[in-house]
């Protein structure tokens, strides 16, 4: 493994304190923001991470010279003063850079006819309406009602929060900002409002593959935070998508805390209904009166925390878990431009986006592809004549289920047949979409559920945890089972991070990075956390050089 690409200090190489003003289990996206944000109040945080490098879905990784990003593909509402660029800027003091993608910034390939995604309300509207011109009506009732779910995530997310105040406030925003369409049936809403089968499956072709489930269950306000998020553009980090937990770890070591790599939790201890703290791995005791976690749902209730959860206590009761995905890595001798590798990311349907999710399809969905390679500004100069790609498809749960339980190197010669079934499945149909990359792959290695079960210790290996279904947001009458996963626990002094918090992807990851810390500072803290990313909003910082990859 290559130093440019681990993040954080080996547990073997730094000294573990015994006290810390708050402990986060976990380095994803959800759980670095989190520390940032006590870091930036003054918290002396402790960051452990079970992986050898910090980050989660956002580190890269490199084999035999080849490397790749794991799970960041590009990221929106980046613009000036949009919010996803005050929450950069602020959590990392403006070190971390953005490239933009360019204009399209996805393409959708249904059924081999391809829509580009352009950038801007306007222009997207345009293109739809001038390939289907009949349904002129239907699109912009469309785009009308994306505009009025904007507020729909923010009301969900202060919804999360606690106090008589924020909920009320919550309440009131919901009433106000989150229209009925919002919590339905993506698939239903969209079929109300066109009739062509083509443009609906063009609509929708995003939101399956993106957010990893049928839009028949997926509720239509996260259409609409799709569209919305990529309404300016998307932008890929600088560096590669390491260089997002790289940013994160000044503020952490400028408060006196650190983030550990290779060093897993054993459990999370408490005294009574309160968290004191947590034991690694080793033995190590490691007290704190915040402990954060950052690893899952699942993970932090149903294995750190001692004993089984009392009657009617447990959180995660009829929740769904996502679908796993497998992830090829190839490697291709050639620079992008030379093998017609796009910056923006294909996504590939036959013809039907939900015929996998609704379990009709065969044993794989759709394919979302990405070349990094081709989006970062400071590849070709670190890696010339060489690219690399991911191509992305989620399988059912029960196609790895026989394998679960076997180590990395004890794996079924049934389990190696297949993932050598399913890569020549993938690059097959690299080729055909991307001709240039036939004769040009030099190394690709297969990701299944099971190599993200080890790494990442979600259960069953899916892409976002627990499903962001229409059950998991409640129909607008009735609450759904997804807000008992609040970040403020049961238990004082443990607080919930990340996407299990709120919704998948960075966005969510950092939103529910925000609410964690949110609840765990006092009334000051609180304060000085949302005047601080105010400030970043309003009066972006001037950029300055990215800080070196060593760690």
């Amino acid at each position: 493994m290559s130093r440019g690409v681990l993040v954080g200090r080996p547990l073997a190489a730094g000294r573990v304190a015994d006290a810390y003003d708050a402990v986060v289990v976990g380095s994803g996206a959800g759980g670095l923001t989190t520390a940032v944000c006590l870091a930036r109040q003054g918290r002396r945080v402790a960051v452990f991470e079970q992986h050898y490098t910090a980050g989660g879905y956002t580190h890269a990784y490199r084999r035999r010279g080849w490397e790749w990003d794991v799970g960041i593909h590009y990221v929106g509402q980046l613009g000036p003063r949009e919010p996803v660029r005050a929450v950069s800027d602020y959590l990392t003091g403006g070190a971390l850079r953005w490239a933009p993608v360019g204009d399209p910034y996805d393409e959708y390939r249904v059924a081999d006819e391809a829509y580009r995604a352009p950038v801007g309300f306007t222009a997207h509207r345009a293109a739809l309406i001038a390939r289907f011109p009949a349904e002129w009506a239907g699109i912009e009732a469309l785009f009308r009602l994306i505009g009025r779910c904007r507020a729909v995530l923010p009301a969900l997310a202060l919804g999360r929060l606690s106090g008589p105040v924020v909920r009320r406030s919550a309440r009131l925003l919901r009433a106000a900002a989150v229209p009925a369409e919002a919590l339905r049936p993506a698939r239903e809403v969209v079929a109300e409002l066109v009739r062509d089968e083509r443009l609906r499956q063009a609509v929708l072709a995003q939101s399956a593959l993106l957010l990893a489930d049928s839009t028949a269950r997926l509720p239509f306000f996260l259409l609409a935070v799709l569209f919305d998020h990529f309404r300016t553009g998307a932008w890929y980090p600088v560096g590669g998508s390491a260089a997002i937990a790289r940013a994160m770890l000044e503020p952490i070591r400028a408060a006196g805390g650190e983030v550990f790599v290779r060093a897993p939790v054993a459990r999370i201890e408490r005294d009574g209904t309160r968290a004191t703290g947590v034991v690694l791995a080793d033995g190590t005791r490691v007290r704190a009166p915040v402990v954060v976690g950052a690893a899952g749902a699942h993970r932090t209730h149903r294995t750190l925390l001692p004993g089984p959860p009392a009657a009617g206590t447990d959180r995660l009761e009829g929740m769904r878990r996502g679908f796993p995905f497998v992830v090829l890595f190839v490697g291709l001798d050639g620079d992008p431009e030379e093998l017609g590798l796009p910056r923006h990311n294909p996504m590939v349907t036959d013809g039907d986006r939900d015929a996998f999710f609704d379990g009709t399809g065969g044993r794989t969905s759709g394919l979302f592809l990405s070349f990094s390679c081709a989006k970062g500004p400071t590849w070709t100069a670190r890696h010339p004549g060489r690219s690399t790609g991911e191509i992305l498809a989620y399988v059912h749960p029960e196609l790895f289920a026989p394998f679960h339980g076997s180590g990395p190197r004890h794996r079924d010669p049934a389990y190696l047949a297949l993932k050598a079934d399913l890569t020549a499945e993938l690059l097959g149909r690299l080729h055909r979409h991307l001709p240039r990359t036939r004769g040009r792959v030099a190394h690709h290695e297969l990701g299944t559920p099971l190599t993200t079960e080890h790494f990442t210790r979600w259960p069953g290996g899916s892409l976002y945890g627990l499903a962001k279904d229409v059950a998991a947001f409640g129909d607008g009458h009735r609450p759904g089972l997804a807000d008992r996963l609040r970040p403020r626990t049961g238990i004082r002094g443990l607080y919930l991070s990340g996407r299990d918090c709120l919704a998948g992807g960075f966005l969510g990851a950092v939103t529910g990075g925000l609410l964690a810390a949110h609840e765990a500072l006092d009334r000051p803290g609180r304060a000085r956390l949302w005047t601080g990313l105010l400030k970043h909003a309003v009066r972006p910082p001037a950029p300055r050089p990215s800080p070196p990859p060593g760690t």
